[in-house]
């Protein structure tokens, strides 16, 4: 990537978004590049470890890749790429588990209308923003934020757009929402930002007031390239911003 862009976006998130948590971004790669591959996590008493308790280290400045072989949750090989089939597994998971969906068919009818797709690469990479260097290919960028955040994103990501659908709040997985949607997203010609995660066997991983906010490449850099000239520039937004550090 454009090591510029990277300094740019760093910049331009201190002035507008002041002490807030930097966004991760995501990609595939048939390289590891010295990202750490993690070791499988042992099932939890429920059977699974999330993809959110797995990019903690992420958060945290550790970039880590994923595919098949360290995911801890099987409700993560669809919207990642590394299955394609909807399983018998996913199917009674879905429906008769976590009963999110009414039956069988309706599941099976979500995924006609977004197919699952091959993912691109061996694996799929995390990166805190500031850990980005020159080799990497960002495909996907998201953020976690309280209302505050999420709002000025979901403002900035509809600042340029001639209608106002440009954020996307589909049903799916918390893997959907962060990846599966917004990689989706990037084979339109006009590529929208994608709200989440709804899904409320992932919402016990965050705090209460915590939301993502996960964004195409291509509407990523529209975003940036909008930041100064829009409302975060206001007397409005400068009184918002105090409100970052609440739950720090």
């Amino acid at each position: 990537m454009n090591i510029e862009i990277k300094e740019r976006f760093m910049e331009a998130w201190e002035k507008h978004f002041t002490g807030s948590e930097l966004p991760i971004a995501c990609f595939y790669s048939n390289e590891l590049n010295n990202v750490e591959f993690p070791n499988a996590p042992k099932p939890n008493r429920k059977g699974y470890t999330c993809i959110f308790a797995q990019i903690t280290p992420v958060r945290k400045g550790c970039a880590c890749a994923f595919n098949k072989e360290n995911l801890g949750c099987f409700g993560s090989y669809l919207p990642f790429g590394f299955d394609t089939e909807v399983t018998e597994e996913v199917k009674n998971y879905v429906c008769n588990v976590e009963r999110v969906k009414k039956s069988y068919a309706h599941l099976e009818s979500m995924y006609e209308h977004r197919p699952p797709k091959q993912a691109p690469g061996k694996y799929l990479v995390f990166k805190r923003w500031d850990t980005l260097e020159e080799q990497d290919n960002p495909q996907v960028v998201f953020f976690f934020g309280n209302p505050d955040v999420i709002t000025g994103l979901h403002g900035l990501a509809n600042f340029d757009s001639m209608t106002p659908y440009d954020v996307i709040a589909p049903f799916g997985t918390g893997c959907d929402s962060i990846l599966g949607f917004p990689m989706n997203e990037l084979e339109s010609e006009q590529p929208k930002a994608v709200l989440g995660p709804l899904d409320p066997s992932v919402r016990i991983y965050f705090k209460p007031n915590i939301s993502t906010f996960s964004v195409p490449w291509p509407k990523f850099l529209s975003m940036l390239e909008n930041m100064d000239e829009s409302f975060l520039s206001t007397d409005s937004w400068s009184k918002i911003k105090p409100r970052f550090f609440r739950d720090k």
